[in-house]
């Protein structure tokens, strides 16, 4: 497992992320996300979920639960608040916008505390290999950002 990222303008966006061992055989990540720019509907969002059985970076294949790049305010109502919040609402102080994102996006630094994801909105069969997703922020010509995280699924034995 592996998080990382970059950005062309730390003053405008910028992320400090770390795994974590939350117990024997679980992990999770903590870290900041610092947020300094207006989200308005020049900003961008793109989610490429890549897999691979054999971790090797040439063998990483697209996946059909990538998020086409959109714009900011129409993924706030739809994966934002479908998927990323159920599986990091616990564990994070992003916010939250029950009955529809309503502007401005507030600026500042967001905490991650032992995050993991619980499975909410996500596929519920998954083959066994290597998964990449990468978050792509656009908001051109101030600032792009990219979030990678590499997980590793394994058959549960009990």
């Amino acid at each position: 497992m592996s998080i990382g990222g970059s950005t062309t303008n730390p003053s405008a966006m910028d992320m400090d992320l770390r795994i974590e061992r939350i117990s024997r055989g679980e992990f999770g990540f903590s870290g900041t996300f610092f947020w300094n720019i207006d989200m308005d509907e020049n900003v961008m969002v793109e989610m490429r979920i890549l897999s691979s059985y054999s971790g090797r970076e040439d063998d990483y294949k697209m996946t059909p639960w990538s998020i086409q790049p959109q714009k900011f305010t129409d993924y706030i109502d739809t994966f934002y608040k479908d998927m990323l919040i159920p599986n990091l609402g616990n564990c994070t102080d992003l916010p939250r916008f029950d009955s529809g994102f309503v502007p401005p996006w507030p600026k500042g630094n967001f905490n991650f505390t032992r995050c993991s994801c619980n499975g909410n909105g996500l596929p519920e069969v998954m083959s066994e290999g290597f998964y990449r997703a990468e978050a792509i922020i656009t908001a051109l010509p101030t600032v792009a950002l990219n979030v990678s995280v590499v997980l590793r699924i394994k058959t549960k034995m009990f």
